[in-house]
């Protein structure tokens, strides 16, 4: 090779370099950002959004009682659906959609006075769910869900079904929901997001309450786990209601309160960064219509036992028996003879004190045996004072003493006079064992 053609060949690599180095860098420009978080936009660190509260009008309030209660009473089951029928990814000529799935360890009630109990709503693309509380026994131990529905429009549909509570929010639980795909006469590419794209179902149940408080509830397919470390979020979820906004990173329900009497709900998915993430299926718009005047019974502030065994599909629980009464004692009959009766009463052997000496004990009237002839009386009567003298002090002396309780006399009561003494001096007449006081106005007998 000549030294010309040398120096061609130089030039031509020399114009490639330079074309390439200048192009380069134009292209670096141009490279997306990766979804679900990435931390670089055109070489610049961008900032993840951080989850935020409500906020303006809006307010989070705690569930009510009622939802407590029952959310309690159905902490012991774990639900899971299987689709039977139709497959997903089938196509359907046509016809009616009759759906077919198994439910196992999820009751499903409909009180006729209480209300919606524990169900399965089925949600198809992003109209509102249908409710099914009612299934045929399954082989296993559960119960079966069978719908005929009217056929679908042509193209391709996404369907999802869950079990849910009585107030309408999805069980977040592995099994206790599933997605699939339908195609009336044909697939249409475009319209629906790929099988492990992430998507939104926006679950919340306006049509069960009456919008006070207003429960916000959803379910994200295909999202990645996050909050694993500080800093690594993946997605977020904007929700507004009448202009006001709020961010969550968890697929938790919330219960909000707002003045107004009617409310615009959207819900959109976001990355990591808050761009949005395949809005045409992860941007919804719900009007929740002004609350009617019926309250359902779980959003009172107490359930009874009965309603909240009723609502959950469980026996009815058996009153407390009544203490039983104690039974009547017989009335002991006339020829019945007592046993106080039976037994002879014990003499008081106990010899009287000085004091009890003055107690004067009654006689009964017109007994006999107590008369006796003035003679004897008078000599008993003498026999009895001068016995009476040994053991005790003249009457004249304690008569109007006064004497306390534990039978001392009172040492400061003065002595009685002698006209007192006379006066009351009895005199004593003892006929047989009984003493007689009698008084010295009356003639003796």
């Amino acid at each position: 090779m000549g030294t010309l053609a040398r120096r061609h060949a130089i030039a031509i690599l020399i114009t490639v370099l330079i074309v390439l180095i200048g192009v380069a860098p134009a292209s670096a420009l141009d490279i997306p950002a990766i979804a679900w978080g990435d931390r670089t936009v055109n070489n610049r660190p961008r900032r993840v959004v951080t989850p935020e509260g409500p906020k303006g009008g809006l307010q989070e309030v705690t569930a009510p009682g009622g939802v407590q209660q029952l959310r309690s009473r159905l902490a012991d089951h774990h639900p899971r659906l299987t689709l039977k029928n139709p497959q997903d990814g089938a196509v359907l000529n046509g016809k009616e959609l009759k759906l077919v799935v198994e439910v196992e360890d999820w009751p499903l009630v409909n009180d006729p006075d209480l209300g919606l109990g524990p169900h399965v709503a089925l949600q198809i693309d992003n109209e509102p769910p249908l409710r099914f509380s009612s299934g045929e026994k399954s082989s296993g131990a559960g119960l079966t869900v069978k719908a005929t529905l009217p056929a679908l429009s042509p193209g391709s549909h996404r369907l999802s079904a869950y079990a849910a509570y009585p107030w309408g929010e999805a069980v977040k639980a592995p099994g206790a929901s599933l997605n699939w795909r339908l195609h009336q006469f044909q697939a249409l590419k475009g319209t629906q997001p790929d099988p492990n794209a992430p998507w939104m179902v926006m679950v919340s149940p306006a049509e069960l309450g009456n919008g006070e408080p207003l429960l916000l509830d959803w379910l994200i397919w295909n999202a990645p786990l996050q909050n694993l470390r500080e800093g690594d979020g993946r997605w977020r979820l904007r929700l507004t209601l009448n202009g006001d906004s709020f961010l969550v990173d968890r697929q938790d329900a919330i219960w909000v309160r707002q003045n107004e009497a009617s409310e615009i709900v959207q819900m959109e998915l976001l990355d990591g960064l808050g761009d949005p993430i395949d809005p045409t299926f992860n941007n919804q718009l719900r009007f929740v219509p002004p609350r009617t005047r019926q309250k359902p019974a779980w959003l009172q502030s107490r359930l009874s036992e009965s309603d909240v065994a009723r609502l959950v599909g469980d026996p009815a629980p058996q009153p407390e028996p009544e203490p039983a009464a104690a039974l009547p004692q017989e009335e002991p009959s006339a020829n019945t003879p007592r046993a106080d009766a039976t037994e002879p009463k014990k003499e008081d052997t106990k010899t009287p004190s000085v004091e009890q000496t003055d107690v004067p004990i009654p006689v009964e009237e017109g007994n006999d045996n107590h008369s006796g002839t003035n003679e004897s009386l008078d000599e008993q009567s003498t026999a009895m004072a001068e016995v009476m003298t040994e053991v005790m002090p003249p009457i004249s002396e304690r008569s109007n003493r006064k004497i306390s309780a534990s039978g001392i006399v009172d040492p400061t009561t003065p002595p009685p006079t002698k006209s007192a003494e006379k006066e009351q001096s009895p005199t004593i007449s003892l006929g047989g064992s009984d003493r007689e006081p009698l008084n010295t106005d009356e003639p003796q007998r």
